[in-house]
């Protein structure tokens, strides 16, 4: 029997990503002066020759590092994985590393092998310790580094001689084999920003791997489509409604190492959003944080995985291995996820004492509050024309929780729906582009849905989106497309589409209407544009057709995303189209 190496992943869901390193000692200041981009990465933002950068590690003397700590955070928070950055872009490693000396074991005061340590106290607490290291840039040799600034390496660089296959015969490739041998079972490898690592060079990273260890997982970011999962762009959740293997990386403020002024902490709320978000999409979700020079995790950081530690005590089983519920399109008063025979319905907007939900086509054996499993519940369904209605009473007026309530439904199978894309309680249609039908106008057109429910190379003369619906309740309808522009700092106006829908068609420049903020980084700001309105006279089913016509050329100088790959960039990123009830007849 074949076992699946990512059962333990999937059963997860949640995870803690540790960014610690020498950065957490200038933390985000550089002789004095505030740098800006992300703190992990002061060496290169600062533009740091690599001599004066490497002083760091005299002063490292994490004092206050206490790994069962570190550990015991990640279980009370509900984590069932732990990945820490054992080297980052800047060379530097956190274990004892024969192989090259700068280390924390032989260059700091400190002493001593951190991945050892939190190893053995993973080991010791039941959950998964894994390692981050960065495979494409080494910014400590001078074969290691990617796109390098001025006197990186002195005055005497030669940057044509780089030869990036000594720095992984050298130092990678050792290393990784060091982690796989010296510290027990790791979970996974989490590579990063494979930049123009090479297929071969790619599956050598693979392969020092799976050689060893051969059930420890590799993510995708070892680059040329290799890997066992998919990670996401940073703090950037699938847009789709179905399950991917895929984990989401996300900060609680907008950095990964310790920046001292970095003080935009995401609420519990938020938090919680994202967690349940990426399970939705069988995704697991690794959260971030980045412990001092000291050793000392921000109280900021500890309050809020507590808090969810808390709301996972009682609601857990609507994450913990779990996947995508059965329907084609989102809900407003929230997300839900299903595991074997039950249904979790995960409410950001509780609906009172009595709720409806359309297009189930289980019978409902059960309905219980995961936080009130004591209250009575009742279930009514009926079978209608229109669709499989399932009806709850019994609920408490108010939401019996302080953030997300769960309801579960215990269904006499796997969990069924309708995959008609219908209106939801509150009137509305969302069409997913996860969903939609791809009509090719040549042999030539290449647009595809890509794994997170996005169209790539959608651009003019390329293909033709088109979804059938039904719609209930006749009336004016407002339609309006949401887009996101992950690549690009500022709306770039020309986009024109034509949208085909009841015999009407509307041909309109893109215009951003309203900002939607990305409550989880400023990577992937979101639009909604105004199409326009349509008139639907009767109930009955109607098809669209989503057309760009015209697209303009895009800089794509600095994109704030590393995870762009050979992605199309003249592409848009429509992630749905949605009708809005404003008149019913």
């Amino acid at each position: 029997m074949t076992i699946d190496k990512l059962s333990w992943w999937r059963e997860a869901r949640f995870g803690l990503f540790i960014h610690w390193g020498l950065y957490s000692i200038p933390a985000g200041t550089w002789k004095g002066k505030k740098i800006k981009g992300i703190g992990e990465q002061i060496m290169r933002f600062a533009e740091i020759p690599n001599n004066e950068y490497m002083e760091l590690a005299e002063e490292f003397n994490p004092v206050k590092f206490d790994a069962d700590a570190w550990v015991q955070l990640a279980v009370d928070a509900g984590m069932k994985y732990l990945v820490i950055t054992a080297k980052h872009h800047d060379g530097f490693t956190l274990f004892d590393s024969k192989v090259n000396a700068y280390n924390i074991v032989e260059a700091t005061p400190f002493g001593r092998d951190v991945v050892k340590e939190l190893a053995e106290a993973c080991a010791e607490k039941g959950i998964k310790f894994c390692v981050y290291y960065s495979q494409r840039q080494d910014w400590s040799h001078p074969d290691g580094g990617y796109n390098e600034w001025a006197d990186q390496y002195g005055p005497d660089f030669n940057k044509d001689k780089v030869d990036f296959n000594r720095c992984v015969d050298e130092k990678c490739i050792p290393q990784i084999k060091e982690l796989m041998t010296n510290y027990g079972p790791i979970g996974l490898v989490w590579y990063d920003t494979a930049c123009d690592t090479t297929m071969e060079q790619s599956q050598n990273f693979v392969d020092a791997v799976h050689d060893i260890q051969p059930d420890c997982l590799v993510c995708d970011r070892v680059g040329n489509n290799l890997g066992d999962y998919a990670v996401l762009g940073d703090n950037e959740f699938p847009y789709g409604s179905k399950n991917m293997n895929g984990e989401v990386p996300a900060t609680l403020n907008h950095t990964w190492g310790f920046k001292s002024y970095d003080n935009e902490w995401k609420n519990v709320d938020q938090l919680l959003y994202s967690l349940v978000r990426s399970a939705s999409n069988g995704c697991n979700y690794l959260l971030n944080i980045g412990p001092t020079a000291e050793g000392v995790i921000p109280e900021q950081s500890v309050m809020r995985l507590k808090t969810i530690g808390e709301w996972m005590k009682v609601n857990g089983e609507a994450v913990y291995g779990v996947g995508a519920g059965p329907y084609p399109y989102p809900f407003p008063w929230g997300m839900m996820t299903a595991k074997d025979n039950n249904l979790y319905l995960i409410f950001s907007e509780w609906p009172g004492e009595s709720f409806q939900l359309n297009g189930i086509k289980n019978k409902v054996k059960k309905a219980t509050i995961l936080s009130d499993v004591e209250r009575e519940v009742k279930v009514y369904q009926e079978n209608p024309k229109i669709a499989d209605q399932l009806y709850l009473s019994g609920l408490p007026e108010n939401a019996p929780d302080k953030y997300y309530s769960v309801v579960k439904l215990e269904l006499d199978g796997t969990p069924n729906a309708s995959q008609e894309l219908i209106q939801t309680a509150d009137g509305s249609v969302t069409l997913l582009s996860s969903e939609a039908e791809i009509i090719k106008l040549s042999p030539q057109c290449n647009l595809e849905i890509d794994n997170k429910g996005l169209p790539v190379s959608f651009h003019e003369n390329n293909g033709i989106l088109k979804w059938h619906f039904k719609i209930f309740n006749p009336g004016e309808y407002a339609i309006e497309a949401l887009s996101n522009r992950h690549w690009s700092k500022e709306w770039l106006p020309g986009i024109e589409v034509r949208v085909e829908v009841n015999e009407k068609t509307l041909a309109r420049e893109l215009l951003q209407d309203e900002s939607v903020q990305n409550i989880q980084a400023k990577y992937h700001p979101e639009t909604i544009s105004n199409i326009g309105t349509i008139d639907f006279k009767k109930a009955g089913e109607y098809t669209l057709y989503f057309e760009v016509t015209k697209m303009p050329a895009y800089d794509t100088a600095g994109p704030l995303s590393e995870d762009l790959g050979d992605r199309d960039l003249r592409t848009l990123n429509l992630i749905h189209v949605k009708f809005i009830v404003k008149n019913k007849i």
